[in-house]
């Protein structure tokens, strides 16, 4: 039994001996072929290298040249020779219109009537009564009727007249009549509830032989610096004719209908020179108003023109360099602008696109 236990304990020491000796014999070998056991160190990357961008601008030189600001529309034929008609009083209430717009009259064709309620029923009698007073004094004439009865019978007569007279004045004073011969091109929309003012235009008749071009802006502020005798260029059908400003808002005559005047603060009226064209009220025309204009001005783009903060800046381009220069603008159209101020001809200005 000791035998045996003695056996075991050698065989094991053997064992733990052989285990540390080839340790120490792997230990060894790793060392002389370089090899760690430490985790292998990954390599390091070097960031990317970014490719500078080179910046490019469109540029245009400043050019001496003209510049026009004009204004291209369509305008309508309108009659050159209008009149209109109002009542003298105020206070009667319209009764019946006769015309409409673009009814052809006569001179002293009714326009309106305003109400004059039994009026016309005591003319009808009235003249009766002046046919019965004139029957009775011829009547005396011929019977040789003695001096004052004839007197008499002729004053009934006069006074039967000059009742007549009056309400007959009384009628007229209630209808408007056309002044001349043309055409209706304005009515105004009463309303029959509201009595009518004073001097206030009921109609507009246009003798059609005369005809300007009236041009309506949406936008007063497009024609706000147009002046009385402006040029402007008209195409009828291809073919080209000339014309002036002949009235604008501020040289519009004084009216108290607001129609008028709201008409009047946006439009500007064109007369025709000769040769004139063959124009009919109503019809349209092409035309070209030369506002300002600007000759051997130095002009830059309009995109390259900058605004911020009360400062009118342009950029240019001078040794490869970006300056900012403040400017002085002047005309201004839609695409060029005029420079009085800030930059000299020739330079290369940035366009801001």
């Amino acid at each position: 039994m000791g035998g045996k236990q003695l056996r075991i304990i050698h065989h094991t020491h053997f064992q733990r001996s052989f285990v540390r000796r080839a340790a120490a014999a792997c230990l060894a070998v790793c060392l002389l072929s370089g090899c760690s056991l430490l985790p292998e160190e990954e390599e390091t990357l070097q960031p990317p290298v970014q490719q500078k961008k080179e910046e490019s601008y469109e540029t245009t030189p400043v050019r001496k040249g003209n510049i026009e600001k004009y204004l291209k529309a369509v305008a309508t034929a309108v009659s050159g020779s209008n009149a209109s008609v109002s009542f003298s009083e105020s206070g009667g209430r319209v009764k019946k219109m006769f015309v409409q717009e673009g009814d052809s009259v006569k001179a002293g064709s009714p326009i309106a009537e305003l109400d004059t309620g039994d009026l016309t029923t005591r003319i009808k009698l009235q003249r009766l009564a002046v046919e019965q007073k004139q029957i009775r004094y011829t009547g005396a004439i011929s019977k040789a009727a003695g001096k004052t009865d004839l007197r008499l019978s002729q004053i009934d007569l006069d006074r039967e007249k000059l009742v007549l007279d009056s309400l007959e004045k009384q009628y007229r004073k209630s209808l408007l009549l056309s002044p001349i011969n043309g055409v209706v091109t304005y009515v105004n929309t009463l309303d029959p509830s509201e009595p009518v003012a004073a001097n206030v235009n009921i109609a507009v008749i246009s003798d059609p032989n005369t005809v300007n071009l009236i041009y309506e802006s949406t936008d007063i502020r497009n024609i706000a610096a147009v002046k009385q005798g402006t040029d402007v260029e008209v195409e009828i059908d291809d073919k080209l004719y000339k014309g002036k400003v002949a009235q604008t808002p501020s040289t519009a005559p004084k009216t108290t209908d607001e129609k008028i005047q709201r008409q009047n603060a946006k439009s500007l009226i064109i007369s025709l020179n000769q040769p004139r064209p063959a124009l009919k009220i109503g019809e349209t025309a092409d035309i070209k108003l030369f506002i300002e204009k600007r000759d051997n001005v130095l002009i830059i783009p309009r995109a390259s023109l900058r605004s911020f903060l009360g400062r009118t800046t342009v950029q240019v381009l001078e040794g490869g360099r970006v300056k900012e220069l403040d400017v002085q603008a002047g005309l201004t159209t839609t695409t060029e602008v005029e420079v009085i101020k800030g930059l000299e001809e020739g330079q290369k200005v940035i366009i801001d696109n």
